[in-house]
């Protein structure tokens, strides 16, 4: 077999027991003539350089051999299997499809030496087919085809670089309990890879590829290195600058060399144009000049490894990072006043010289004194400083937020939103604007205050109307009394014309106008209430009685006696009176009835109620003549906008001069100091909630007096006293 420059030399003790069975335990060939599995590519292999020796015993497919079986790769290279009892399968066009059975296992490369024969299953299968069948913890070719040998008992192997002894090295394999020792072999190449083990992180295995055919593919995507193809693979936990640790499955695109260091790679010479990567579990350790190590675990992560040209130092290797940080914050350090709101994607890259730039982006709680703030953002770790960038939403409104963490203090800075000028100005103008409403709202009760007192003071709406029903309702009661009277004359000239006799005198004008007297005089008592013009206890007393009056009065129906006195009609003797009327006189009563309907049910109704509600005359004056004194004591609407307009001319001038704001929050004591930056100058202010508008407009105020809508509000309302 020809020879190979570069195999590994390292020394590996593998000591690995567990349990045994898994889909890799598969002894069983899966293959059905012809034997072509899944769809795999056939090999390249052909009938005409498989050599059977021994006992052979033919068959339609192919034979069985209990001796020898020689598969020549090439001119001068052999593939030998001593001791072998395998079962050998071809395709139709003469291409070795199968290999199954036991034999001695091949070494693939001279300086691969096992240290006593070994016997194992052997299996034959194309790239393809053990992808998708089984869990090497490695990607084979898909067209490349591979034997495959389960080893149940522990080997002893020496593996060298070249043909000097000293170059050569044990390694000692055990399989686990109730399992074996996987053994996967592509003597085209030649390729080797062996795995004791079955756990996720594939520790305890190792292989080579001449030819670079084991493939590395990051599960996390790295920034700007892609997949490659490797020569060598080995799982185990790693070390790379005593800042990131990783285990799982370690790939690079040089095979293993004599100046090998396992458990840290990058002690070994690993020249120009290096690749290497890992999929696993990483964690890092950064040590930061302004605070201390910070250290944070990778669960799902991938780290691949560059050499580059340096101009400084030659060649510098830097690797790169990529995954995903577990929700779980107990490796968080307490002193920081920020906390992870889930999980966190890291990202970046380390340098073999100690430089690091590393990130940590997703969703934080910014840790404040009354609350806490959810931020979006990133944190940023290097050498010298440990850093956060973000967003905060609050109320529509996205503010900037920046952070950094030192070992001794936090510095906290909220940069305002984009649109916060005008933002201001709507907060400044918002206690005029208050008061604005203070003054429309007390001048609309005055109205309404007004409207209902006039109302009430005008016997709800009755006032009006009462002097033409007054005048009305007495020209009613003296059409009643003329209705008497004439009546009543009537049945005086009837009796005198009846009886011969002259009227001496009656009493009816005098009877009827003292019946309907007391109804004038009801009348006449609410005309003069209602039109006196002051308001005042008296005056309603006096409305509320007349009303009262007037309304048991709204009928007359009497029926009443009056008097009439008769006598003698004259007597003339040639012209002379002998004797004059009314010598002799008698006297006689008619009853008359007089009926008026002063007022009708409507009219008395209106009437009453209007009596019902008259207390309620004063109650709403009072109503008026207290909002009256309110609109008195406040600031016209005119003033107002002359002061919202004069401040809002300034308000530029806060929007200009506010810059950065924020807190400092002390290690050691926990305190926490506020500032704002104002014309340029860091100014120590009282506690804020730091992302909040009118919080800093609140503190900002004092500083611009001229601009501080509560003072000068204050002036205007004491002057308007």
């Amino acid at each position: 077999m020809k020879t190979h420059t570069t195999i590994m030399i390292v020394l590996i003790i593998f000591s690995l027991f567990f349990w045994g069975c898994s889909k890799d335990d598969e002894t069983q060939d899966p293959c059905i003539e012809p034997c072509n599995p899944v769809g795999s590519p056939y090999s390249p292999f052909s009938r005409d350089n498989v050599i059977a020796e021994g006992e052979i015993r033919e068959s339609s497919t192919g034979y069985y051999v209990d001796g020898k079986l020689i598969i020549e790769t090439d001119s001068t290279d052999q593939i030998v299997f001593d001791n072998a009892k395998l079962d050998v399968t071809f395709n139709n066009d003469g291409t070795l499809a199968a290999v199954t059975g036991t034999s001695e296992v091949p070494p693939p490369t001279n300086y691969f030496t096992f240290i006593e024969p070994i016997q194992a299953d052997v299996n034959f299968y194309s790239g393809k087919y053990l992808n998708e069948n089984h869990n090497f913890k490695i990607k084979l070719v898909d067209e490349r085809f591979y034997f495959l040998f389960h080893i149940a008992v522990a080997i002893e192997v020496t593996i060298g670089a070249n043909d000097d002894p000293e170059a050569h090295k044990p390694l000692s394999l055990k399989p686990p309990v109730g399992g074996h020792i996987t053994y996967i072999a592509d003597y085209t190449d030649p390729m080797y890879f062996f795995s004791a083990s079955q756990d996720v992180l594939g520790s305890g295995s190792i292989g080579v590829s001449e030819q670079g055919f084991l493939s590395y593919v990051p599960t996390q995507a790295v920034d700007d290195i892609l997949s490659f193809s490797a020569k060598s693979v080995r799982g185990g936990s790693f070390s790379f600058w005593k800042i990131l640790e990783a285990n799982g499955m370690y790939y690079e695109n040089k095979e293993l060399s004599a100046d090998l260091q396992f458990d840290e790679p990058m002690q070994s010479d690993i020249g120009y144009n290096y690749r290497s990567g890992i999929n696993g579990a990483l964690e890092l350790s950064l040590p930061i000049k302004s605070f201390i190590s910070f250290g944070f675990p990778i669960g799902q992560g991938s780290a691949a490894v560059i050499a580059e040209a340096s101009a400084q130092n030659g060649v510098t290797a830097k690797a790169f990072i990529n995954g995903l940080v577990d929700p779980d914050s107990s490796w968080w350090p307490n002193l920081i006043p920020l906390k992870p709101d889930g999980q966190l994607k890291a990202y970046g890259y380390i340098v073999e010289n100690g430089n690091f730039d590393v990130g940590l982006s997703g969703s934080f709680s910014i840790q404040m004194p009354e609350k806490s703030q959810e931020v979006a953002g990133a944190l940023r770790l290097t050498e010298d400083a440990f850093t956060m960038t973000g967003k905060v939403t609050r109320n529509d409104e996205v503010w900037s937020a920046k952070a950094t963490f030192t070992k001794d203090e936090t510095e906290y800075i909220a940069i305002p939103p984009e649109n916060f000028s005008d933002h201001i100005g709507d907060l400044v103008g918002h206690k005029i604007d208050s008061t604005f409403a203070v003054v429309e709202n007390a001048i609309e009760n005055l109205e309404e205050a007004t409207k209902d007192y006039k109302f009430e003071l005008s016997l709800r709406g009755l006032r009006e109307t009462l002097p033409a029903v007054v005048s009305n309702s007495l020209s009613i009661i003296d059409e009643s009394v003329a209705a008497g009277i004439a009546d009543g004359r009537r049945q005086a000239d009837t009796y005198l014309s009846q009886n011969g006799r002259v009227l001496c005198s009656d009493n009816i004008a005098s009877v009827v106008n003292n019946v309907t007297a007391p109804y004038k005089a009801a009348l006449i008592r609410l005309r003069n209430a209602v039109n006196e013009s002051n308001d005042n206890d008296q005056t309603r007393m006096e409305i509320e009685a007349a009303l009262r009056e007037l309304a048991a009065l709204h009928t007359i129906d009497k029926r009443v006696d009056v008097r009439i006195t008769h006598g003698n009609k004259e007597v003339r003797v040639l012209g002379e009176v002998v004797v004059p009327k009314c010598t002799t006189t008698g006297i006689v009563t008619r009853s008359i009835t007089i009926k008026a309907t002063v007022l009708n049910s409507g009219q008395v109704s209106q009437l009453l109620e209007a009596a019902n509600n008259v207390k309620y005359i004063q109650q709403t004056s009072d109503i008026m003549i207290a909002a009256q004194h309110i609109v008195d004591e406040l600031p016209s609407i005119e003033d107002l906008q002359n002061l919202k307009d004069s401040i809002q001319e300034c308000v530029s001038q806060i929007s200009d001069n506010i810059g950065d704001l924020g807190f400092i929050k002390n290690n050691t004591t926990n305190k926490y100091t506020y500032f704002m930056v104002i014309n340029g100058e860091r100014t120590e202010v009282s506690g804020f909630d730091i992302f909040d508008s009118s919080a800093v407009i609140d503190i900002a105020m004092p500083e611009f007096d001229q601009c501080n809508a509560d003072s000068a509000l204050e002036r205007l309302v004491n002057a308007s006293n």
